[in-house]
């Protein structure tokens, strides 16, 4: 044996031992045997000849210790030795955008639609899951839901990650940086089984060695204390609430996505975007103050009017959690927007940010035309004619100085976005600006 194989034998049984210790550190608190991948009925099991006498959620589905068994090395076989002993490497980071394929990420090897686990997986997205939305038939797994017009860059993540939290590593995957995957659990049961909100799939990067959302105190409730978060419908009902298709509508079994999320998405982290070029919006969720706080969707809430649909029936002071408008893996719309929110499906896609088809997405819960004896998908009213909180009244003016010659509606990103206001005025028509906080 030459010191070259010594040496690959050596870095595999350092992995392993490495491996042995992180579920020794974690085990009294969180079981393995517990967890979605280590569960005997359900856990990992690699469908391949090699390894058909190892029990459901045995180790060796993902680590190979030695890289072979009985002299044969399971497939997907060769390669170079993957960090952790895996059977195949970890993450692909030069792959820095979409689309992705199998060998990008370790986990789309089980979590894509060639799975290599027995019977295959199938993950429905979160409109679906938690939604209760029809099904997705372009995306009934994670790496096609990531495959999708938009989607968490993976590199972006991975580089943020290895800067930022201590137990991430060079040669970790991306998606540990939100699932602690020894002790993820099985938390969906929909649209099958039943809905239990002590199971967490989720770890908050900043705290990776525990499950998020699996006790009161993580729930939207709790975060929304002094405010209200009402849980959006369940897609087709006025009476049953996301995210367990009942009648809990308080977010009392909806995990607090608002400090998941704003771990990494928050007023002060700086992350680029190498999908869109660009650094994403800032966040602000919890700065009150009126028009000079942070988002309105957020703690700061609205000021005014609202003119909201059900459930929220025109009150103030909701705290919206993220998921209710976005996906967490992609989407087929941009910005992960969902395709189906507060109770209906949106009535198109969205497939650029220029565009006031936002109006697919924000006459789910904002009141358009159509109430005010108007055209459905328009909102002149809540701009010009509302009496109580318009930002624009008054007598007609030059109608196109802000709006195209047509007099069509304005592009809602103009205004509309993670920390927005209408300052796009200033150099059209100053005289209209008002400097309102418009998401």
């Amino acid at each position: 044996m030459s010191w070259l194989q010594v040496i690959k034998k050596a870095l595999f049984v350092l992995s392993f031992l490495f491996i042995v210790f992180y579920f020794y550190n974690y085990a009294n608190s969180e079981s393995y045997l517990n967890s979605a991948h280590g569960n005997g009925t359900y856990g990992v099991k690699r469908d391949v000849t090699e390894l058909s006498d190892y029990s459901q959620g045995n180790c060796a589905h993902c680590h190979e210790m030695h890289g072979s068994i009985n002299g044969n090395e399971p497939s997907p076989a060769g390669g170079s030795p993957s960090p952790w002993a895996l059977f195949a490497d970890n993450f692909n980071n030069g792959t820095t955008t979409g689309p992705y394929s199998q060998s990008d990420d370790f986990c789309f090897y089980c979590h894509g639609p060639s799975s290599l686990q027995s019977n295959g997986i199938t993950n429905y997205d979160y409109s679906q899951t938690f939604g209760g939305a029809p099904q997705n038939l372009n995306a009934t797994n994670i790496m096609d839901a990531f495959n999708q017009l938009s989607y968490h860059n993976l590199y972006d993540i991975w580089n943020f990650a290895k800067q930022n939290f201590s137990f991430f590593k060079e040669s970790s995957n991306p998606c540990v940086a939100c699932h602690n995957i020894h002790i993820a659990q099985r938390s969906c049961g929909k649209p099958e089984g039943s809905f239990n909100p002590s199971y967490s799939a989720i770890s908050k990067p900043s705290d990776h060695a525990h499950l998020w959302g699996d006790n009161d105190t993580e729930r939207m409730n709790y975060y929304a204390s002094g405010y209200t978060y009402q849980a959006p419908y369940w897609c087709g009902t006025t009476t049953y609430y996301e995210p367990a298709g009942d009648t809990t509508y308080d977010g009392s079994n909806m995990p607090d996505y608002v400090t998941f999320c704003t771990d990494c998405h928050n007023n002060s982290n700086e992350i680029y975007s190498t999908t869109l070029g660009r650094n994403l919006y800032k966040i602000d969720w919890e700065t009150t103050g009126g028009e000079s706080g942070g988002d309105k969707h957020g703690k700061n809430t609205a000021t005014v009017s609202t003119n909201l649909k059900a459930p929220y029936n025109n009150a103030t002071g909701f705290v919206v959690s993220c998921l209710d408008c976005h996906e967490p893996h992609g989407a087929p719309n941009v910005m992960l927007i969902r395709r189906e929110v507060n109770g209906e499906k949106l009535p198109g896609n969205i497939t650029t940010l220029d565009t006031s088809n936002w109006a697919y997405l924000c006459g789910r819960c904002h009141k358009d035309d159509s109430y005010y004896g108007g055209s459905a998908g328009e909102f002149e009213y809540i701009h010009h004619l509302d009496t109580n909180d318009a930002p624009y009244p008054g007598p007609p003016k030059s109608c196109g100085t802000c709006h195209d010659w047509d007099h069509a509606p304005i592009k809602c990103n103009k205004c509309h976005f993670h920390g927005g206001d209408d300052s796009w005025l200033q150099n059209v028509y100053p005289s209209e600006y008002t400097g309102r906080r418009c998401f």
